[in-house]
């Protein structure tokens, strides 16, 4: 993230233009991709019955409706962070549980879709610039790269069950009534759990392992992909 490209920068390793290509892509990438996990949870929840997320405007792709600044400056620094939450009012929905699993579940199934996405872009963009000898083309495909990687990090990051993350409300719905009440009292510490769940996830790389598996699970079909297209 841009702590490590700075630090980077400061050891003068790696060319100055190339570390302000890769902050570039760095800001642009994430602008892009957690509008999608956001606008996710708020069309599952319209879906249901459920049209809040509707009437606030946050049914948009437009970082502007889902940006929280704190989160966002978490999320360039360390790689984990926050947007604003859609809110959600259960008791709208035509099936209470279900549809409370499904909305959480929909922000980060979107990011695993769209990482499929963006990384055949990549793949597309970069096989095309190569057989062309298109440098500025293999540098913006990089772009696509790093969505690929950020969506691939916000659905694994997500899933993780402590409060507020959606794996959380995924985990609370399926326990049995006593016990969900007790999981879910969790929430009023969920600022505390998030910090140390960030820190500890910051130096171990855990959300990293998972989020590269997560990527070589979608190589084969993406290589097939292209050698079709470009036999």
């Amino acid at each position: 993230m841009l702590l490590d490209l700075i630090f980077e920068l400061i050891s003068g390793n790696t060319p100055a233009y190339i570390l302000l290509v890769q902050m570039l892509f760095s800001v642009v990438a994430l602008l892009l991709v957690f509008p999608v996990h956001e606008c996710a949870h708020g069309l599952m929840a319209l879906a249901f019955g459920d049209q809040t997320a509707k009437y606030q405007g946050r049914l948009t792709l437009s970082p502007l409706a889902h940006i929280d600044l704190r989160g966002f400056l978490f999320l360039m620094l360390f790689g984990f962070g926050w947007a604003k939450p859609v809110q959600i009012d259960a008791r709208y929905f035509k099936n209470r549980r279900l549809g409370t699993i499904l909305t959480a579940a929909a922000g980060p199934l979107s990011n695993i879709v769209f990482c499929f996405i963006t990384y055949l872009i990549y793949g597309i963009l970069f096989l095309l610039a190569e057989q062309n000898g298109v440098t500025w083309l293999a540098v913006f495909s990089q772009l696509f790269l790093y969505m690929a990687i950020y969506n691939a990090t916000f659905a694994v990051f997500n899933l993780i069950p402590f409060p507020p993350l959606d794996g959380s409300k995924i985990l609370g719905e399926m326990l049995p009534m006593k016990l969900r009440f007790q999981y879910y009292n969790l929430e009023r510490y969920s600022y505390i759990f998030f910090i140390v769940l960030i820190l500890v996830l910051n130096r171990t790389g855990i959300v990293g392992i998972l989020s590269n598996g997560l990527m070589n699970l979608f190589t084969p079909a993406v290589n097939a992909i292209l050698g079709g297209i470009f036999g």
